[in-house]
Formats: structure tokens, sequence, C-alpha cells
């Protein structure tokens, strides 16, 4: 099954929903607020997000530009009753792939969603930032063309890294990216990331580069320019 995760705090929507899509091939779980998105989230591995705008603790915009920020990939598809194009226009922008308006309909929720799910698995498996590329279906990285072998941690930080391309992310990030790795701390990541750089450069010299910005994390760089 699919796993889904439904951000509202309509108890009908929520239950009607869990009992309907499980015969479509999802399995939902549901938070009724962002504070409870956020967590699950960082936990839980998802195939979709279901988003509604108005929540008890804040907007679905600000956690739709969270999440977008977390992760590229996942699919965010807005349920709100929102109908203005202003509301529409502001849920793209920051991110979400798809609109439903409210009252909806199950084939039409059912047929967005099955779309950016089939979307996400035909994209999902290449991760690429300039001249890094990862196929995630074979665990395969090439920078520059040529192929280079990792061990299961450090291929979990390029690829985290290699997502938010080019973006500072910070040791508790690379850590929650680590999270299911029992014997993981914080005093460690040096040593894997020193590890990643040192088979970094003896392939693509100074082309790329993971920098370190002090005080907050790391950012990576690719490039003719990186010197």
């Amino acid at each position: 099954m699919k796993q889904i995760l439904l951000v509202e705090d309509d108890p009908m929507i929520g239950q009607t929903l869990a009992l309907s899509l499980p015969y479509h091939g999802y399995d939902l779980k549901v938070a009724e607020s962002v504070a409870k998105a956020s967590s699950l989230i960082g936990i839980d591995a998802f195939d979709l997000i279901l988003l509604d705008v108005q929540l008890p603790d804040g907007s679905g915009f600000d956690l739709c530009k969270i999440i977008r920020e977390r992760d590229r990939l996942i699919p965010i598809l807005i349920i709100s009753a929102r109908t203005d194009e202003t509301s529409v226009v502001k849920g793209l922008v920051l991110g979400a792939d798809d609109y439903i308006r409210k009252p909806f309909g199950l084939s039409e929720l059912t047929a967005r969603m099955d779309r950016l799910v089939e979307r996400k698995r035909l994209r999902g498996n290449i991760l690429s930032y300039r001249m890094i590329t990862i196929d995630q279906g074979d665990r395969s990285v090439q920078i520059d063309g040529q192929m280079i072998h990792l061990g299961k941690k450090e291929y979990v930080i390029l690829c985290f890294l290699v997502q938010r391309g080019g973006e500072v992310v910070t040791r508790e990030e690379i850590l929650d990216a680590l999270s299911d790795e029992s014997d993981m701390f914080d005093r460690t990541i040096d040593s894997h990331l020193s590890h990643l750089r040192k088979k970094i450069r003896e392939i693509a010299g100074n082309r790329v580069r993971i920098q370190p910005i002090y005080g907050v994390g790391y950012r990576l760089e690719a490039g003719d320019e990186v010197l």
C-alpha cells in the first residue's frame, strides 16, 4: 500500500478517507494540526501528502513551504474550501503539485492522487545536481560521468545534500536524514563527511565540494566555478 498523510482537522473527512482510500491502494495516516504533521513527516516516509489550508495551529500554506524545503520530490495535494484563484496560485507557488477544492468527489481525488504518485515514481529514482547523478534504484552514484563507490551512510548524506542542492543544511537535518541509523551520533557526522569528501575529491578535484558553513552546517557546491 502507498503511504498517505492527510493533514486535516475535520474528523468527517478523515474518517471518510480512512475508510475509502484502502480500496484504492492507499494507507492513510491523519494529522489534525501543523505540529502533529511536522512530527510525523520527520519520522515516517510518505508517498503523498494531502494538505488542508486552515488548521487549528497554523496555516497549511506555511506547512507546505516547510515540507517543500525539506523534500523536493514528495507530492503535495492541497485540499481546501478556499476556491479563489489567489489561494490556488499561492499554494502552487509555495510548492504544492495540485489543488482540489472542497467539497470534492472521491473519484476525482483518487485520480489526482494516482497521477501525482505515478509522476513521483517516474522521476523519483534519479537525483541530480549539476555534475552529480544518483540512481536510487540501484544506488549508483556518478560524478562527471565517473562512478563513485560510497558506504551506506556516505550515500545517504550525499543523497540528502543533492536533494537540497546548493542550499545550506544543518547538522540536525543531516542527523534526521540518518535517523534510521541507531548508532548515528552527532560526532560521527564529521567522520562520514571526511570520507565522503576524500572520495569526491579523488574523482572531481575541487569542482565538487561539501563546504562547511560556520555555525550553521554544510552546502554542496558543484561546477567549474568552485575553487
